[in-house]
């Protein structure tokens, strides 16, 4: 087995970037929300916007991105899980696509797998996580500006 293929038999989780772009709107709305509800003394009313932020901060530390041997994991809070074989995968680009996506950061990783599916990401460690599908499965094409400079 190839050096580089062998630090990463185990498998590795790596956890999504959680951006500013993202938490501090929600914040925001959720403290708009607060401000009333504390001025009035009205606590039963605080227990909303205090739950939406809660769910919303729980969704995006809940994100994660896991390499095992053959297969990519995406992972999103209860009710999201998505296996990619790495094989299909084809390649990964650099974007900043806002789309809906298991991504709690806008900077962002388009993985495009097998003939026209692909998925966005955001994992906190890009190069790392580039690396170690790299190592897996040397053919996947990458187009992000950091990695071209490196290699």
């Amino acid at each position: 087995m190839p050096k580089a293929e062998q630090k990463y038999v185990d498998g590795k989780v790596y956890p999504s970037k959680v951006g500013l772009e993202l938490l501090v709107p929600i914040l925001l709305i959720s403290g708009a929300g607060m401000v009333p509800a504390i001025k009035e003394g009205a606590w039963v009313k605080l227990a909303i916007p205090i739950g939406i932020l809660i769910l919303f901060i729980a969704i995006f530390y809940s994100i994660s991105y896991e390499i095992k041997k053959e297969v990519l994991v995406v992972k999103s809070f209860f009710w999201f899980k998505k296996v990619i074989p790495i094989e299909s995968i084809k390649a990964i680009e650099e974007t900043y696509n806002p789309i809906s996506a298991p991504a709690a950061s806008l900077q962002r990783l388009e993985v495009r797998y097998d003939r026209f599916n692909s998925i966005i990401i955001s994992p906190k460690d890009r190069m790392g996580f580039i690396a170690h599908l790299k190592a897996l499965s040397p053919s996947i094409q990458v187009k992000v500006k950091k990695w071209e400079e490196k290699n």
